[in-house]
C-alpha cells in the first residue's frame, strides 16, 4: 500500500483559499444579492472563531476533568444559541434567547450522552476528545434546523393570523388551532436533515469520514462512526425543532387563547444595516458595472 504523505499546511493556504469567498462576494455584488458583507463576514468569522478553538480545545481536549468538558459544553450552546437567535432568522420573540439555550442544551445534551455512553461506547462518556467534537457538530446541524423552524413558524403566525382566531373564536384550544401550522413548520425544518441523510455516501462525503480516512481510520470504521454521528444529528435536530416550534406557538398564542402579535421582534442583525448602495457606490464609482446598471436602469425605465 501507497504510504500518502499528508502536506503540512500554512496560514499562506488558508489566504490562498479565502480567495474562493472574495470570488463568491464579488459575484454577489455584481448580482445585487447584498450577500457580499455577509459573505465577507462570516469568512472572517470563520478563521477569527477556528482560530481561537485551535488554541483552546488543545489545552480542553487533554484535561481529565468532566467539570472542564460540562463548561466548554454550555459556552458552546451559549454561543449557538446566541447565533440562533440573533443572526439567523429575520424574526424574534421575547425571551426567546433562554428559550432557544433551554432548548438547544437538552436537545444536544441528552442525544450527546446517549450517543457517546451507549452507541460510541466511550469510556468514561464524557472523554474530551470524543464528547466535544460530537456535541459541536450536532449543535452545528441543530441550530439550522431550530432556527429554520423558528422563522417558518413566525412567518406562518403572521400569515395565517386570520385563521387561527377564527379557530380560536370557535372554542379551539391553541393547541387545536396552531397544529397545522406547527406541523408544517416542522416538516419544512426537518427536510435539510432528511436530504442530508438520504445522499450521504451516495453524493455526499461528510467532513467526520473524511478527516478518519485522512488519519488512517480503517474505512468500515470511519463508515460506522459517521452512520451513527447522522443518526444522533438527526434525533437532536427533530427534538431540537418540536421544541423550538412548541414553545414558539405557546408563546405566541397565550394560555387565555389570545394571540400576541406584539411578542414577535424584528431581528436587527448588525450586517443587515450596512449601508448597501453607498458600499457599491464607492466601490465602483462607474455608472455602469459590466453592463447590469444599465440594464436595470433600461428595465426600470420601461417600466414607468
Amino acid at each position: 500500500m501507497v504510504d500518502i504523505q499528508k502536506p503540512e499546511l500554512s496560514w499562506w493556504n488558508v489566504t490562498g483559499a479565502s480567495s474562493f469567498v472574495l470570488i463568491a462576494a464579488l459575484v454577489s455584488l455584481l448580482l445585487g444579492t447584498k450577500l457580499e458583507i455577509p459573505l465577507i463576514i462570516s469568512g472572517i468569522r470563520c478563521v477569527v472563531q477556528l482560530s481561537l478553538m485551535g488554541l483552546v480545545l488543545d489545552d480542553v481536549l487533554k484535561t481529565e476533568h468532566m467539570s472542564v468538558v460540562i463548561m466548554m459544553s454550555i459556552v458552546f450552546v451559549l454561543l449557538g444559541s446566541y447565533e440562533t437567535v440573533f443572526n439567523r432568522t429575520k424574526k424574534n420573540f421575547k425571551g426567546m434567547f433562554p428559550i432557544m439555550f433551554v432548548i438547544l442544551f437538552i436537545s444536544n445534551l441528552f442525544i450527546t450522552f446517549l450517543g457517546t455512553a451507549f452507541v460510541l461506547k466511550t469510556e468514561p462518556f464524557w472523554s474530551p476528545r470524543i464528547f466535544i467534537p460530537v456535541i459541536g457538530m450536532l449543535l452545528g446541524n441543530s441550530m439550522s434546523s431550530v432556527a429554520m423552524g423558528t422563522e417558518r413558524c413566525l412567518d406562518q403566525f403572521s400569515a395565517h393570523a386570520p385563521m387561527l382566531e377564527t379557530r380560536l373564536s370557535f372554542g379551539a384550544s391553541r393547541y387545536e388551532a396552531s397544529l397545522p401550522l406547527a406541523i408544517e413548520a416542522i416538516r419544512i425544518a426537518l427536510l435539510p436533515v432528511i436530504t442530508q441523510l438520504s445522499v450521504m455516501g451516495m453524493v455526499n462525503i461528510p467532513g467526520m469520514m473524511t478527516g478518519q480516512i485522512m488519519a488512517g481510520t480503517p474505512m468500515m470504521e470511519a463508515v460506522m462512526y459517521q452512520q451513527c454521528i447522522m443518526f444522533m444529528i438527526a434525533a437532536s435536530s427533530t427534538l431540537g425543532v418540536i421544541m423550538s416550534v412548541a414553545a414558539c406557538m405557546s408563546i405566541l398564542i397565550d394560555k387565555d387563547q389570545t394571540m400576541r402579535h406584539d411578542r414577535i421582534i424584528d431581528n436587527k442583525a448588525m450586517y443587515r444595516y450596512i449601508p448597501w448602495k453607498k458600499f457599491k457606490h464607492r466601490l465602483f464609482r462607474s455608472k455602469t458595472c459590466c453592463g447590469i446598471q444599465r440594464r436595470k436602469k433600461s428595465i426600470a425605465d420601461a417600466e414607468d
